[in-house]
């Protein structure tokens, strides 16, 4: 299969009560194929995989892949802070119809170099799905290197990186690789064009899921050789990026969707939903960018 194109980070929804809600998630999903996206990601940041139990990480993943139902590939975060735990996540996403696992460095502990590598190397080595290493460093305090990610290319199954770092010098690195198949994705939304531009392959996007039209506008016309009305979008993309400061993350994700006619419920606490003047700032610029 092909890694490539714009894949939102899908927001896990809840119900009132904090339970998930399953329905909505279909839902959800329906309005993102509708729009054309190449792929799904379902449990990563952007879904609260941190809050969520394994079994409602399996729900999730069994609820999309079923919705979905091989349209587009199903990316799944099966990233943890252990090993085994990652390996016990790719075994739930290879089980559960998972097309490709998006894995997290380790958080909270700072491994060296051939700790990461061993890490991976493990995770490569207990499922047979491609496996994409997603750096960022400024969420978990530990960075995939260059020199780390051109090591871990040579591991068969390892075929790409999300790279959500911000330094484009180092998704520069990345981009050096050279193995048939090889996506660097684009992690940050204001650098989706940038990437394109140099080699990558697309993006994998939480403003997508709320926004999945104006991701798809710099993709697309990027393919079509429109690089001005490709870099109109990415100014458009990069404003909406640019109010995640509204909140903590993802609850200025969840809001957006909200205005757009969704009910993905709240983020699990201490996570808040937007006060109302924030609310209020949000849908201002939505109003901007696209029709509401």
């Amino acid at each position: 299969m092909d890694i490539l194109g714009i894949i939102p980070a899908i927001p896990t929804p809840f119900t009132a009560s904090g339970e998930l809600n399953l329905p909505e998630l279909e839902k959800e999903l329906a309005f993102l194929l509708k729009a054309g996206v190449h792929g799904v990601f379902a449990v990563g940041n952007c879904g609260e995989f941190y809050a969520l139990s394994l079994e409602e990480k399996r729900y999730a993943l069994k609820t999309t892949v079923k919705a979905v139902s091989g349209r587009v590939p199903v990316y799944f975060g099966a990233g943890a802070a252990t090993t085994a735990e990652a390996i016990r996540l790719a075994g739930l996403a290879e089980a559960e119809g998972a097309d490709v696992i998006s894995v997290i460095t380790p958080y909270l502990i700072k491994p060296s170099e051939d700790e990461l590598f061993s890490y991976y190397k493990a995770v490569c080595e207990a499922t047979s799905l491609p496996v994409l290493p997603y750096n960022n460093p400024a969420v978990t305090g530990v960075s995939i290197t260059p020199r780390l990610l051109h090591r871990l290319a040579d591991l068969p199954n390892l075929m790409g990186v999300k790279d959500s770092c911000g330094d484009f010098a180092t998704t520069l690195e990345f981009l050096r690789i050279e193995k048939p198949g090889f996506a660097v994705l684009a992690g940050r939304d204001n650098l989706i064009l940038p990437t394109l531009m140099q080699g990558g392959k697309g993006a994998i996007s939480s403003v997508a899921s709320a926004c999945p039209e104006l991701a798809l506008g710099i993709y697309n016309a990027f393919i079509a050789g429109d690089l001005a009305e490709a870099a109109r979008q990415q100014t458009r993309f990069a404003k909406l990026r640019a109010l995640f400061s509204l909140g903590t993350f993802p609850t200025v994700v969840k809001a957006a969707l909200k205005l757009r006619g969704f009910d993905p419920g709240s983020p699990r606490a201490p996570v808040a939903d937007l006060p109302e003047a924030r609310l209020a700032e949000l849908k201002k610029a939505l109003e901007e960018v696209i029709n509401l």
